[in-house]
């Protein structure tokens, strides 16, 4: 664990040398698969644009360091937080990384289908549907028609997203990646945020 927590803090500590234009803050943990028998997700995951840099990054300076391994990323233990930036009123949602992916496609479109979304992210259908689910019920989106889901212009948030604060999933072939609980901030007095996990919903 600690040897995850020294290859983040060099990694960080490298891309404020070279990049100024980090607006994710991210964790991540390399764990050896002899240890961490967990199995990354057996469908395709489109990484979301918004995050895609940082994961450039990381793979290459990993490589760098680690010559030979190989990093397979466990989308499905990852957790992230997303900022709104629409409304006075700011909030940061805990989000899975399938949740996320949903709803970063809202960054571009406040309409999308099912189809659409199954195209965007390469979640399988039934997956996505089960994740569209707790969206809408959390009034995040609204499915008022079939396999149609619209951003919610009045509930309780309204969605201008960008990747906030990140957790990035685990890493296998002799590593592997899993991600830690995203850090609490401390700008609830500034913003009056609210934090939500969705899962709660």
């Amino acid at each position: 664990m600690s040897l995850s927590k020294d290859l983040t803090d060099s990694f960080k500590s490298r891309m404020e040398q070279n990049h100024d234009d980090m607006e994710i803050s991210f964790s991540i943990m390399v764990l050896g698969t002899n240890f961490w028998p967990l199995n990354p997700p057996n469908h395709e995951f489109v990484i979301p644009t918004e995050i895609l840099p940082t994961y450039d990054r990381f793979q290459k300076y990993y490589q760098m360091k680690h010559s030979g391994r190989k990093l397979t990323w466990l989308w499905n233990y990852s957790k992230n937080e997303l900022r709104t930036n629409y409304l006075n009123q700011k909030y940061i949602l805990m989000t899975s990384s399938f949740q996320m992916a949903v709803l970063l496609q809202y960054n571009r479109s406040d309409t999308l289908s099912l189809g659409e979304l199954v195209t965007a992210t390469s979640i399988p259908k039934d997956l996505l549907s089960q994740v569209l689910a707790l969206l809408v019920k959390a009034k995040i989106l609204i499915n008022e028609e079939t396999e149609q889901y619209d951003l919610n212009p009045s509930g309780w948030i309204i969605f201008c997203l960008y990747c906030q604060r990140l957790t990035l999933g685990m890493v296998r072939l002799q590593v592997k990646e899993n991600s830690c609980q995203p850090q609490s901030t401390d700008q609830s007095r500034d913003e009056g945020r609210v934090n939500r996990s969705l899962e709660d919903c």
